[in-house]
């Protein structure tokens, strides 16, 4: 049996940050998650600055872009009668968006694995 540090319960944003950097701080992590991945759970329609200053900082913002998603430089917020658009503030200098697919290819920190028969674990 093997031993692990700590288990993430949730591989979402949340649980697949805190393993990567639970991983990253020399910890074995074993994450699990009752979904398959890609899934079509909607939890964020893209990710804002803050984002993908945090993406930038843990080397991953570069294999997002490299995979073909459009950048987004500008958001509209439609209310119907009152509309407000523009560039949110830059967050560590980062100001670039991104609405990445469900179902594009996967991204890996680096340093982690994911073979693919635990990826389409049924």
């Amino acid at each position: 049996m093997t031993a692990h540090d700590a288990l993430v319960v949730g591989t979402r944003c949340a649980g697949a940050a805190l393993a990567m950097l639970l991983a990253r701080s020399g910890h074995k992590v074993l994450a699990i998650d009752r979904a398959r991945f890609p899934s079509d759970t909607i939890s964020t329609h893209f990710l804002w600055p803050r984002t993908t200053a945090f993406l930038a900082k843990w080397h991953l913002l570069e294999k997002l872009a490299a995979t073909g998603c459009p950048p987004i430089t500008r958001v509209t917020a439609d209310y119907g009668p009152i509309a407000v658009s523009g560039r949110p503030s830059p967050v560590d200098g980062t100001e670039i968006m991104y609405s990445p697919s469900r179902h594009g290819p996967a991204i890996h920190a680096p340093g982690t694995k994911c073979p693919e028969h635990v990826l389409n674990h049924e």
